[in-house]
């Protein structure tokens, strides 16, 4: 058999223009695992380390993010954040656990079934720094390739009171500044 070569200097990494993709909506899935990402490989990212699977269901994309254990954690978040992507890897068929980077790469490929949920949160337009409420799909949990995965609308995450008061106060200084900000420009532009 004689290989042919990749020709990679020709092969587009990139979605064809205008192409959107579908990303999975809250509810259980059955999704494939498509690939894996740590929060090392991300460029000038300073949050909390991560390893996050890539998963496809039905054509649509989800992420599947567990948070790296650390030194700092308590005990019981160490245990924690250990059970959950354990949890994962054996639902998606991992059987050897004598390597955790071998372990969590077999998983590549592997199907199982995947609860997400949404979780509302305050963040900032880019463009012009207005604060507004966003909704995240998040992985919740998981059970093996066709079993059952318990999904309910209430496990959904909205804002509290108190965050929606945040939100409402920090809405009203960003309003109140940029309306003072359109006076004066207005006044700027006048004739006299």
């Amino acid at each position: 058999m004689s290989a042919l070569p990749f020709n990679l200097n020709a092969t587009t990494t990139k979605r064809a223009v205008g192409e959107k993709v579908e990303y999975i909506t809250p509810g259980a899935h059955e999704c494939k695992i498509t690939g894996l990402t740590t929060s090392e490989q991300l460029e000038d990212y300073k949050g909390s380390p991560f390893i996050q699977y890539a998963v496809t269901s039905n054509g649509k994309v989800g992420r599947c993010r567990f948070w790296v254990v650390k030194a700092t954690d308590k005990q019981s978040t160490q245990e924690w954040k250990s059970k959950q992507i354990k949890d994962f890897l054996v639902n998606a068929g991992v059987k050897d656990f004598s390597d955790d980077s071998n372990a969590m790469n077999d998983a590549i490929g592997n199907s199982l079934m995947v609860t997400f949920i949404s979780e509302e949160y305050i963040s900032k337009n880019r463009d012009n720094q207005e604060p507004v409420i966003r909704t995240a799909t998040k992985y919740r949990w998981s059970a093996k390739s066709g079993g059952k995965c318990t999904y309910n609308n209430d496990m959904n995450q909205t804002l509290t009171d108190e965050q929606m008061s945040e939100f409402s106060m920090k809405h009203s200084e960003w309003s109140n500044a940029n309306s003072s900000m359109s006076a004066t420009a207005a006044d700027d532009d006048m004739p006299f």
